[in-house]
């Protein structure tokens, strides 16, 4: 996009304080991770910085895990305003002791979207260290749980997944909320 995602304007307050509220109403602990903010409009909840200064959303996830008093913690991107909360349960529901839990579609694994374990860390932390942050490219060295609910991951027919990459995604995303909210959908 050549800006921040996080804080593009969306729904008249940043895109991430839409999904922070999402997220929120599932959730009891909420923290975000970021490497350009200390706060964010709309977003009542603790912003920690990465815990290394490189790209990627492997640092991201490493960091949250870090930084987190659960043994697991549940990850979202913050630029994919079709979340549902049904969707968050479902996942919830099923963490059964694996170290990772991740959904799966036609386009592939949905590693922001995902529930990882502590026990990630290692594997992570050597993967960074290797410079390769790829999260998927884990997955072999994981005890993994894939989750195919194609109908659950939809939101009125959009999947949940979708995140925003361009002016026109975050227009389109704008235009599909807006006519949900004006029929009265509460599932956005």
């Amino acid at each position: 996009m050549g800006r921040d995602k996080a804080t593009l304007p969306f729904r008249s307050k940043p895109l991430i304080a839409h999904v922070h509220g999402i997220v929120k109403e599932v959730l009891s602990e909420v923290f975000i991770v970021s490497k350009h903010h200390a706060a964010i409009e709309g977003v009542d909840s603790p912003i920690l910085k990465d815990i290394i200064p490189l790209e990627g959303s492997l640092v991201g996830v490493a960091s949250a895990l870090l930084y987190a008093a659960t043994d697991y913690v549940f990850v979202f991107g913050g630029d994919m305003p079709f979340l549902r909360k049904e969707a968050i349960i479902h996942m919830i529901n099923q963490v059964h002791g694996e170290d990772l839990v991740i959904p799966r579609t036609e386009a592939g694994y949905e590693p922001l979207h995902a529930v990882y374990r502590r026990s990630c860390l290692p594997h992570m932390l050597r993967a960074i260290d290797h410079s390769r942050i790829k999260i998927t490219g884990l997955l072999p060295y994981l005890s993994v749980k894939v989750i195919e609910a194609p109908l659950l991951f939809l939101n009125n027919g959009v999947s949940i997944f979708t995140n925003i990459n361009t002016e026109e995604d975050l227009a389109l995303a704008e235009r599909l909320i807006s006519e949900r909210v004006d029929k009265g959908d509460e599932r956005v």
